[in-house]
């Protein structure tokens, strides 16, 4: 049965995919509410994403008229104006929003399977993100079977009651409730510590053999789902993440790409160095022994590695080894290498190398370095090493910044020799006296700060831009790289807009001047350089409201 479907869901693109194509989709937006005019995309995945999402803006007439070209390969779950469409390449959609209600009909049939999904929204898991936090995995065992029979029954009794619903749309209900419980057994595993420490194997093994050896088919019927169950799946498989607070492999990791660098002169750094670093790894060693023997929490909060691992995580070189990817980078490559030995289909092997490989990317906005671009040829499927490989291609052509955006990105050289954070701190906003200076702290590893940078930072902006504002942008802990194609990305350039992307010690010293302990963090300098903001009044940038009233204040209006 499930072929047969297939080969109709599959249509002429074939299962691997092959050349890009689209869906045309073309309507009127009427009585849009005020509060959702932000929400007038199309939102769009490919198999791997899980962290952003594509997106195509629309852009509607005096008529609220609009035309435009989603590009997919395979029949895809979309977001339109945050409500859920499936659609198929080739086919033209007629869609009427009125007030959020839609309506749509497809050039193919009045049945089609976008209208099904449309008007027969399939069951989801009923769990809320933390329930079963403080369950056994017995226990949540049982709820999960009980679940997904909840929602086949729940199937069930739309298709008796909707008897015209085609095949399709049976096959498409079933993944897709199946994939948000996964979501939510892979969630919490991934959050709390707890539930991997009293974990007995029973729970992961039912997601194994309910959904891992059985993904639908094309993925992209889940949307955003499939590339986050299989990857963290994958990754909690080939290194486990102990009860502990500590990434103990990471550190690991760090400590050998220190002593490499050491070693080759890449930073300098003394004999003491590398000798406290085999001390550490010795601490580590033992704790590690510690933790896998379930040692009570008094003996591990007792160790010496407690300290030296505390000291080891706040230094600024070892912060910009996590921060900037290359420990990710080294622990993804020996991530892939150990999904061979994976006991699962060798497609959905195939699938997680690409889905890490995707990830790295993503997360970091940046391409592949030459070690992981050296694994790509681990994925044997055509159409998902072609995502990875256009996804990198994409963040590298953006770091190569026009020269007129340039002129945003400030030279670190008049600030050499200074170590002091204020004083760097003076020098820096200096030449902006007289304006107020919007100050952004973030990074290219921080997903908040991303989301931030791109839904908020141009209508703040443009809900100030008849002030006297500078935009200062201080990065922590990322790659030139990725910042530059962070900054293009997100068109983080212009007269206003200020970016440095300080050396580490230098960085530090700035956030600890002004206490700065998390990403991101905005303060506001009034026009004499001084600051105006704590903590407590934060100026975020999803309240331009608030920013505006702050700044008209400094102003005296």
């Amino acid at each position: 049965m499930k072929h047969a479907i297939l080969s109709i869901l599959l249509g002429f693109v074939g299962v691997a995919g092959q050349a890009q194509t689209s869906a045309l989709v073309r309507g009127s937006i009427l009585n849009m509410p005020k509060q959702a005019e932000d929400q007038l995309c199309i939102y769009y995945y490919n198999p791997l994403q899980n962290i952003f999402p594509n997106e195509i803006p629309l852009q509607p007439d005096s008529l609220g008229r609009f035309e435009v070209e989603v590009p997919l390969t395979d029949i895809s779950l979309v977001l339109f104006c945050y409500q859920k469409l499936m659609l198929s390449p080739g086919e033209t959609y007629d869609v009427e929003l009125n007030g959020g209600i839609i309506k749509l009909t497809c050039n193919d049939s009045d049945t089609s399977l976008a209208n099904e999904m449309l008007n027969h929204e399939p069951p989801q898991c009923s769990w809320h993100f933390g329930e079963m936090d403080d369950k056994t995995d017995a226990y949540v065992l049982k709820a999960a079977e009980k679940e997904l029979q909840r929602m086949e029954t729940a199937i069930d009794s739309i298709q008796q009651a909707n008897p015209s619903l085609s095949p399709e749309w049976r096959y498409c209900a079933k993944y897709r409730s199946q994939a948000s419980l996964a979501h939510m057994v892979v969630q919490r595993h991934f959050d709390n510590p707890a539930v991997r420490q009293n974990s007995d194997g029973r729970l992961w093994q039912w997601l194994h053999d309910r959904f891992i050896c059985d993904l639908p088919r094309p993925y992209s019927i889940i949307g955003d789902y499939l590339g986050y169950i299989i990857m963290y799946y994958t990754e909690e498989l080939v290194a486990p993440r102990t009860r502990n607070k500590y990434n103990l492999s990471g550190i690991d990791t760090a400590i050998d790409i220190a002593l490499e660098q050491q070693a080759d002169g890449t930073i300098s750094k003394t004999v003491a160095f590398a000798d406290s670093l085999r001390t550490l790894r010795t601490m580590l060693q033992d704790y590690k022994a510690l933790v896998k023997s379930n040692a009570a929490d008094s003996l591990l909060d007792s160790h010496p590695f407690e300290r030296a691992g505390k000291e080891f995580l706040s230094d600024p070189y070892f912060k910009n080894l996590f921060r900037n990817g290359l420990v990710s980078e080294r622990e993804t490559a020996q991530h892939i290498k150990r999904v061979a030995s994976l006991d699962m289909p060798e497609e959905v092997r195939d699938y997680a190398r690409a889905a890490l490989l995707y990830n790295e990317v993503e997360q970091y906005h940046a391409p592949l370095r030459p070690a992981l671009q050296a694994l790509l040829g681990e994925v044997k499927d055509n159409y998902l090493r072609s995502l990875v490989i256009e996804q990198s291609n994409h963040y590298r052509d953006l770091a190569l910044l026009k020269e007129a955006d340039k002129a945003s990105l400030m030279p670190n050289e008049p600030l050499t020799g200074l170590t002091d954070g204020k004083e760097i701190l003076d020098k820096i906003i200096e030449p902006y006296r007289g304006r107020i200076v919007y100050v952004d702290f973030w990074g290219t590893w921080c997903v908040p700060c991303k989301n931030y940078l791109k839904n908020n930072t141009h209508p703040l902006h443009q809900a100030l831009s008849d002030l006297p504002v500078t935009y200062l942008f201080l990065c922590n802990g990322s790659e030139t790289e990725a910042w530059r194609s962070t900054i293009a990305e997100y068109k983080l350039t212009g007269e206003h807009f200020v970016h440095y992307n300080l050396p580490a010690d230098q960085q530090q010293a700035v956030e600890q001047y002004l206490g700065i302990h998390k990403f991101p963090t905005y303060i506001i300098f009034d026009q004499d350089g001084q600051r105006v903001t704590t903590e407590e009044n934060e100026p975020r940038p999803n309240n331009p409201e608030a920013v505006r009233k702050k700044m008209l204040e400094l102003i005296g209006k």
